[in-house]
C-alpha cells in the first residue's frame, strides 16, 4: 500500500512539476510549482522526515512561492479588472469544490492515529536544529539575513517597476 501512495505522490509531483515548467501563464506555472512543493512535503511525511516536510512547506510554500505570486500580480495585469459574471453553475460549481474538499478533511481527520513516541535524541532535537542554523558562530544568521535583505530588494523593485509602467510615481 506504501509503494502504491509513493508511486501515486511520485507520479504527481512529476506531473506538476512539468505544468510548472511548461505552462505558458506565470501565474499557473507558481500554481503548478506549489503543488509539487505540497507532493514533496507529503513525499516527506510518508518517509517520515517530518522537519523536512515542515520546512518544505514553510520556506518554499510559503516564502518563496508566495513571494513569486505577489511579484507576479504587482507586474502583470492578472489581477485587474477580470470579474466573471456569477452564474448558478459557477456557484453550484464552488459549492461543489468546497464541499469535497470539506469530506476529505472529514475523513482524513477521522482515520489519523497520532504516532507512536519515538525515542528521543536531544542531539538531534528541533531546538538543537534551531540552535545550530542561528548561532553567531559558525552558524547561518548572516545568509539568512542576507536572502532577507535580496527578497525586500526585489520586491521594491518589482513595486517600482510596476507603477512606472502605468504613468504612476511610487
Amino acid at each position: 500500500m506504501s509503494d502504491l501512495l509513493f508511486y501515486l505522490l511520485a507520479t504527481a509531483l512529476v506531473i506538476f512539476s512539468l505544468l510548472a515548467v511548461h505552462v505558458p501563464n506565470l501565474l499557473h506555472a507558481a500554481i503548478a510549482l506549489i503543488a509539487s512543493f505540497f507532493v514533496t512535503a507529503a513525499i516527506y511525511i510518508m518517509l517520515e522526515m517530518e522537519f523536512l516536510a515542515l520546512a518544505q512547506i514553510m520556506l518554499y510554500i510559503g516564502g518563496i512561492v508566495i513571494f513569486m505570486l505577489i511579484i507576479i500580480l504587482l507586474t502583470t495585469g492578472i489581477g485587474e479588472e477580470r470579474r466573471l459574471p456569477v452564474t448558478i453553475s459557477r456557484r453550484l460549481a464552488g459549492a461543489g469544490l468546497a464541499a469535497l474538499f470539506l469530506g476529505g478533511l472529514i475523513v482524513a481527520f477521522g482515520r489519523w492515529t497520532p504516532p507512536a513516541p519515538a525515542g528521543t535524541n536531544p542531539a538531534v532535537s528541533l531546538d538543537a536544529i534551531g540552535l545550530r542554523l542561528l548561532a553567531t558562530q559558525n552558524g547561518f544568521v548572516v545568509a539568512f539575513e542576507l536572502i532577507s535583505v535580496l527578497l525586500l530588494t526585489a520586491l521594491v523593485g518589482a513595486v517600482v517597476i510596476a507603477r512606472k509602467d502605468k504613468g504612476e510615481t511610487p
